[in-house]
């Protein structure tokens, strides 16, 4: 595990989660210490405190997530003193805020019930974080610039104006968690770049990490293909386990990304092994499914029974989708539109066209005369969509994941682009809030869904579903 951490977080970040752990459940251990005991209570016998330390290490695990949330693994934040004092002091007071509400609404004795303790974990907590974070932590960076072992070997892939620039601005203000060893690029000789030297071709990336020892790579190379880049990306991952990149074809992305040096770039990495987690998705998605079924159902009755009045035939519209790995399933919906809406041939090639050229688009690819009253309703409230969470009970696919496509789209796709389906695809994710803008792009989607696959968590999946029931308040679902 630890391996995999560091393979994939680096060293920095990777020590942070272990230092903020240990601090959050270091300074609720030193509260049970220094708290009030009545006189009457048996001190000498302390196994009621056995539940609320055992319970607090479970809990403090899962508020690395929230922390993560707040950027304080990521390097922007990290290394500007204002932000991360900011972001520090909101993932504390969240760690305290979602430990009472828990407290206030579930009664048991794995929750502290002295208010006067917690209000001690409180502050022992914040201050603990912010002298080792503010402090400590900043003193090892400058440390670890001084001994390069401590550092990353990185290698700069292409050989961009960019490239030099970031090369230019590395020299004057050296990274403190990774170095520099060299460029490899498939120019003969280095165009743009000078002061580095030139490690080798793409083509040797393999042999150039066992022979220089690299630990990761940052892609700064404009030249490259969509499918050429996606393709060195998941060559890196890999070799490193992640990759950096900076580059027009993810742009798109770039508002999730990190910064070097104010240069915007964007991290991949593998799909999660985190057994903790998909264990934790799979029970939440499939007892809030099933609530949600069992709550909605005079609605969905209630709709069923609109539908079939309202045009002839079945309620309920069945389809192939593709899943994980690729793996067909049957996909259900009540049916918005009229009988042979799905055979129309304009509207299957202008999805085909949509896929293979990259054209904007800013609603669904439909053709509004197939649409019947209802449909035109449950469509813009997503009520249409509602049966697929029949799917996410069957295993079929999950609340929040990339967007469901037919056979023929899956087809159409560009090899790295049904990379996506690695994971389950979902009612909701990254693609339903960007689908929402004007201007979207078939590869902005794609993108979204390959990120979110690589980023995947529980706090990302509870961000992503309430942003979609605000579009859906919105009305803008149908989008």
């Amino acid at each position: 595990m630890i391996e995999y951490l560091l393979k994939r977080n680096g060293r920095a970040a990777t020590y942070l989660m272990a230092a903020d752990y240990a601090i959050m459940v270091g300074t609720f251990v030193l509260a049970l210490h220094w708290r009030h005991y009545d006189s009457y209570l048996n001190i000498i016998s302390r196994r009621h405190i056995v539940p609320e330390a055992l319970f607090a290490m479970a809990y403090c695990a899962l508020m690395i997530g929230v922390f993560s949330a707040y950027g304080l693994y990521q390097r922007r934040v990290w290394l500007t003193r204002g932000a991360h004092g900011f972001a520090l002091l909101k993932a504390a007071g969240t760690v305290l805020l979602i430990y009472l509400l828990a407290r206030t609404s579930v009664k048991s004795e794995v929750f502290l019930a002295s208010r006067l303790t917690i209000a001690k974990w409180a502050v022992f907590l914040t201050v603990g974080l912010a002298a080792h974070r503010l402090w400590v932590f900043q003193w090892l960076l400058r440390f670890a610039i001084t001994l390069p072992g401590l550092r990353r070997r990185i290698a700069i892939i292409g050989d961009s104006p960019l490239a030099a620039a970031f090369l230019a601005q590395q020299a004057r203000e050296p990274h403190p968690t990774s170095r520099i060893i060299g460029i490899v690029s498939d120019h003969e000789t280095l165009r743009h770049v000078t002061g580095v030297p030139h490690l080798g071709t793409l083509g040797e990336l393999k042999d150039l990490v066992a022979r220089h020892s690299l630990e990761g790579a940052i892609i700064i190379e404009p030249d490259l293909e969509d499918q050429e880049l996606m393709d060195l990306v998941e060559e890196c991952i890999g070799l490193f386990g992640w990759a950096d990149i900076h580059s027009v074809h993810t742009a798109s992305l770039h508002g999730r990304g990190d910064l070097y040096f104010n240069i915007p770039f964007v991290r991949l990495a593998g799909v999660p092994q985190n057994l903790l987690y998909y264990a934790w998705k799979r029970i939440f998605d499939t007892a809030a499914a099933a609530l949600a079924l069992l709550l909605l159902s005079p609605l969905l009755g209630l709709i069923a029974l609109l539908v079939k009045l309202s045009s002839p035939g079945p309620v309920f519209y069945t389809s192939v989708r593709i899943g994980r790995f690729g793996q067909p399933f049957l996909f259900y919906k009540f049916r918005s539109m009229r009988l042979g809406a799905d055979q129309d041939p304009e509207r299957t090639a202008a999805i085909l066209e949509h896929i293979q050229t990259g054209t904007q688009i800013s609603t669904k690819v439909i053709n509004p005369a197939y649409v019947t009253p209802v449909g035109r309703f449950i469509r813009k409230w997503a009520i249409d969509e509602l049966p697929q969470l029949w799917n996410v009970v069957r295993g079929d696919m999950a609340l929040v994941g990339p967007r469901p496509v037919p056979p023929s789209e899956y087809e159409a796709c560009a090899p790295w682009q049904q990379r996506r389906f690695d994971i389950r695809p979902g009612c909701a994710g990254l693609w339903k809030l960007q689908a929402a803008r004007a201007g979207i792009t078939f590869k902005d989607t794609a993108l979204y869904d390959l990120f979110y696959a690589r980023n995947m968590s529980a706090l990302l999946d509870l961000y992503i579903l309430i942003a979609v029931v605000f579009v859906i308040l919105r009305g803008k679902a149908d989008k």
